[in-house]
């Protein structure tokens, strides 16, 4: 009875059946108890609640919260090299898993970024055709304003000219207006001295034929 006494109590320590065994657990430290579970796999976690290094016994609890006593000799602190194999392989499966994501994502983005480029160049050539079409467009505008000005002051050189001749037409029919008058003068000036003439010698002719007898 003793011996009972003289056990060490672990509470809430987690130790895990070593190698490739199935290890029953009983229900005393001997293997004359009672076998509560035929075998449990290596591997498997379970808690220790108590040891007995004198029966090498230990008390745990499994997952499902059964209760028992297996041998010390069979449990480890920590997981054995198969179980840790395998979650190193699923380990190593998530990252490749993970790491094929990351490089579809990669090649994404890249395709994304190559086309973002394209995008941007065709936007710059976009943007300099759109600035030489609007220095075009200013020179044209400035080009308008010349000949707008231009139309003006053609405009006004017209409308000066357009006056211009009005007072020669004006000029023009004064001046003939006066040639006629002067024509005129002229024209009866010429037939009174005509007359004058006319009486003048007929005055001669009929004072010389008085004088010689001739009437």
């Amino acid at each position: 009875m003793a011996a009972v006494f003289t056990c060490s109590a672990v509470l809430a320590e987690t130790v895990y059946v070593h190698d490739k065994l199935y290890v029953p657990l009983r229900s005393g430290k001997t293997n004359e108890y009672k076998i509560l579970h035929k075998g449990i796999r290596s591997g498997t976690a379970m808690e220790r609640l108590e040891e007995d290094p004198q029966t090498g016994y230990s008390r745990v609890r499994m997952g499902d919260g059964l209760e028992g006593w297996i041998q010390t000799q069979y449990l480890v602190t920590s997981p054995i090299a198969a179980d840790l194999l395998d979650q190193m392989t699923l380990r190593m499966n998530q990252l490749t898993a993970e790491h094929s994501a990351n490089l579809t994502k990669l090649a994404d983005l890249t395709a994304q970024q190559t086309a973002l480029i394209k995008n941007n160049q065709a936007l710059e050539k976009s943007n300099q055709a759109l600035a030489l079409e609007v220095q075009h467009i200013k020179e044209l505008a400035a080009d308008v304003l010349d000949i707008q000005r231009q139309n003006q002051a053609l405009t006004a050189e017209r409308e000066t000219l357009l006056v211009l001749v009005d007072e020669l037409q004006q000029t023009h029919a004064t001046l003939e207006d006066r040639s006629d008058q002067d024509w005129f003068l002229r024209g009866a000036g010429t037939v009174l001295l005509s007359l004058l003439l006319g009486f003048f010698f007929a005055r001669r002719i009929y004072h010389r034929r008085v004088s010689s007898g001739w009437v």
